[in-house]
């Protein structure tokens, strides 16, 4: 899991277009207490490419590259439809269309471990209207977007069992990993643990004085390695930093 950077959004989107539109819609309905259903605009071709590539095709929470379109889901940070453990909530419906709440996900992420969840600390005030005040809740879980994601998270090496599992420096950071994402997932771990045996080639050539040529070319991997481009970098860079390579 790594910070997050984005440009500026596709002109011509459906989400731009018609964001107010919609929103007046569903203030209509939440005030007269109606029903309503979301109009799908996150979905528009121009905004889920525009977030898959601004992640490097990669899920935001485990790293891994996902299809844009099998294995991507639009993830919500906030939930638009109610809070899992939070009783009466309406749901972030005011967020459902803004930039600052969406993300790219995989499928294991959002459906099997975040799905409506948005634990806030204890105490914290949670915002329930649309003129509530984000900045008063202190969520657990790490927001990719505003936050560097390791100053939270560090990852096991030497644990040949769990080689690979990524080991919360907090308390929301180890929520983060083992209970509202599927960072720790076993199928995510087992991938991750298997890039060591590769970072640990280029560690030791780094680190054992090869020649030139050698080190160049390891050079050039460790730069693919921690890339944000590349999966598992933030795994990539914890190691390359233990191992005195960063």
């Amino acid at each position: 899991m790594i910070k997050i950077e984005r440009g500026e959004p596709p002109k011509g989107n459906k989400l731009d277009g018609r964001r107010e539109k919609e929103l007046q819609k569903i203030r209509k309905a939440v005030k007269s207490g109606k029903p309503y259903r979301f109009e799908t605009l996150w979905s528009d071709r121009k905004v889920k490419k525009f977030l898959h590539r601004s992640q490097h095709g990669k899920c935001c929470y485990c790293e891994r590259k996902r299809d844009e379109k099998r294995e991507s889901d639009v993830e919500h940070f906030r939930p638009k439809a109610g809070v899992e453990g939070a009783r009466n909530h309406p749901g972030y419906w005011w967020l459902a269309y803004s930039w600052e709440n969406l993300l790219i996900a995989c499928k294991t992420c959002n459906q099997e471990y975040k799905k409506s969840k948005f634990p806030l600390k204890p105490g914290s005030k949670r915002a329930c209207k649309e003129n509530s005040v984000l900045d008063e809740e202190k969520p657990i879980l790490i927001n990719p977007l505003e936050e560097d994601p390791e100053m939270f998270i560090d990852y096991d090496t030497e644990n040949l069992q769990f080689m690979g599992k990524a080991v919360g420096k907090c308390e929301r950071g180890r929520k983060t990993v083992d209970e509202l994402t599927g960072i720790n997932d076993m199928q995510v771990m087992n991938k991750r643990a298997r890039k060591i045996r590769h970072y640990r080639m280029c560690a030791l050539s780094l680190n054992n004085g090869v020649g030139d040529e050698l080190r160049t070319e390891a050079e050039k991997c460790l730069r693919e390695y921690i890339s944000s481009c590349s999966p598992f970098s933030g795994f990539a860079r914890f190691y390359f930093k233990k191992m005195g390579c960063l």
